[in-house]
């Protein structure tokens, strides 16, 4: 059993569609398909991640299993935890009660950043956080990608990275997430990229899961 968390104290830096991008990833290349060994839990009160499973249901598309929590969310994790194979937090930002008890209970916690220096110096906070966290759960990995990067200019990843080599505290991971089309409509079809027509973005998702998996285990 594994529990990854998407966390950040930052908004809008793509948490709720990299989740259910890695879920459809994780069915189709580890479970042919089959969602049952895969929980989501949406610990935002934004309940981006809920809707998007209610409106997969809706379209009648294999669904996965989904609950939301709020508050203190540790012990609920951990017991959910132990029904499944995966277990998906998307976790509410602003330095959220409900991303700093989810970290207490996470295996990875994955931080989606654009590529700005805006951006990227907010993990500075962020370091702290986890720091504090692993006091509690000190087997906690944090793993930082740079995402909705220009698919036209690597001038941004290059910034991007080498600022990132301030932090020891994150494993920069290889893959970056470009800012494809593909993820929206997708999302708004209440899909993933691994079932809509885009092959780069899909290869770009299957890099990114790897890379998650090989980190866990």
């Amino acid at each position: 059993m594994s529990v990854i968390l998407l966390g950040h104290q930052k908004g809008g830096v793509g948490k709720s569609t990299t989740a259910v991008n890695l879920a459809v990833a994780l069915s189709i290349e580890m479970f042919k398909g089959d969602t049952k060994n895969i929980l989501l839990i949406d610990a935002d009160p934004q309940a981006t991640l809920y809707r998007w499973s209610q409106r997969r249901e809706d379209a009648g598309l294999i669904s996965f299993p989904c609950i939301r929590l709020e508050g203190n969310i540790t012990q609920q994790i951990k017991r959910e935890s132990e029904k499944y194979e995966y277990v998906i937090v998307d976790a509410a930002g602003r330095d959220s009660r409900e991303m700093r008890s989810a970290m207490l209970a996470s295996d990875i916690m994955l931080m989606p950043t654009k590529a700005s220096r805006a951006d990227l110096e907010l993990l500075e906070h962020m370091a702290e956080t986890v720091e504090m966290s692993r006091d509690y759960n000190p087997n906690l990995k944090v793993g930082v990608f740079i995402n909705m990067t220009p698919t036209n200019s690597q001038a941004e990843k290059i910034t991007a990275k080498k600022l990132l080599k301030e932090f020891p505290e994150f494993k920069l991971m290889s893959t970056t997430i470009s800012d494809r089309k593909a993820y929206r409509d997708s999302f708004s079809s209440a899909k993933g990229v691994h079932e809509w027509k885009d092959s780069k973005a899909k290869s770009e998702l299957s890099c990114l899961l790897q890379e998650v998996v090989n980190v866990i285990r």
